[in-house]
């Protein structure tokens, strides 16, 4: 059903923006199909039980970063796209695919149109870290890494070189740079039973990568990620973990954190002198 409607969004473009001058009920139009304007949909199906809601996005599919930012072997993150699909199949609710704001229609036109304009698109540039080098190739950002293993259309011709050394750097300690270590860290068998793009699949089945060094400017004590992800890191089969003690110290403040002080206690359950036949984990 969502399909047919994606393919003639270009026909909803003069049909139904003819009929939005002459309808009663409340017109809304959310802009952007990820959680956000998905909960938003919903929400005001709910609260106006006569109003008719339009999804525009300038993708050809919806779920925004349910689709393209959580990683392919966490599926159970992915369940909530039920409870959208449910939205987007009510009878007062329409999804198109492939409008894209500032080309398809513009602002100023969607705001004539709609009685009510929620701009849910989030923000999707990188941020410069403005130190010398992060333009030169071979840097690139989690967003696109991630973008290109999910299969996001534009991430598709990313291509990162995996071959030419068996070392990768990740800077930052959170829930994503645990992703990103994880799937290049993670047997290829393993991830091919997910939903991985197959061109990601095909890259990671040839990587040299054996190597990958966490970043930050903390300890990994004071890492942002969760129990749960990093959990999944050290539990890599032929996975070793090299920490150094010194980071493993508490302070007071960190101390009175219990997600804190289980993650400390996690991690120094781990060898810190890993054996260098094994892919590492630093």
């Amino acid at each position: 059903m969502l399909q047919r409607r994606i393919s003639h969004s270009r026909k909803w473009l003069c049909r139904s923006f003819s009929n939005v001058l002459h309808s009663e009920p409340l017109r809304v139009c959310v802009v952007g199909s990820g959680p956000a304007g998905c909960y938003t949909a919903e929400k005001m199906l709910k609260a106006h039980q006569q109003a008719q809601v339009d999804i525009i996005d300038r993708l050809p599919t919806p779920f925004g970063l349910v689709r393209s930012g959580v990683a392919p072997d966490h599926p159970e993150t992915k369940i909530v796209v039920n409870q959208f699909s449910r939205a987007m199949q009510h009878e007062r609710c329409s999804f198109f695919g492939n409008v894209a704001l500032g080309s398809s229609i513009s602002l100023s036109e969607l705001r004539k149109l709609y009685d009510v304009v929620v701009l849910a698109y989030g923000a999707e540039s990188d941020r410069d870290l403005g130190i010398p080098g992060e333009n030169l190739k071979g840097v690139i950002s989690a967003r696109e890494f991630v973008w290109w293993y999910n299969g996001h259309p534009d991430g598709r011709n990313l291509d990162p070189d995996l071959k030419s050394t068996d070392t990768a750097v990740i800077l930052g300690q959170g829930n994503v740079a645990l992703d990103v270590a994880r799937i290049l860290l993670r047997p290829t068998t393993e991830l091919a039973t997910t939903d991985i793009a197959s061109h990601a699949l095909a890259s990671l089945e040839e990587s040299s990568i054996r190597v990958v060094y966490l970043v930050g400017r903390r300890g990994p004590a004071q890492a942002a990620c969760t129990a749960k992800e990093l959990r999944e890191v050290l539990g890599i089969h032929n996975l070793d973990i090299s920490i150094q003690e010194s980071d493993l110290l508490l302070t007071p403040a960190d101390e009175s954190l219990r997600a804190t002080e289980y993650t400390e206690e996690f991690l120094s359950c781990y060898p810190r002198q890993p054996p260098q036949d094994q892919d590492m984990l630093v």
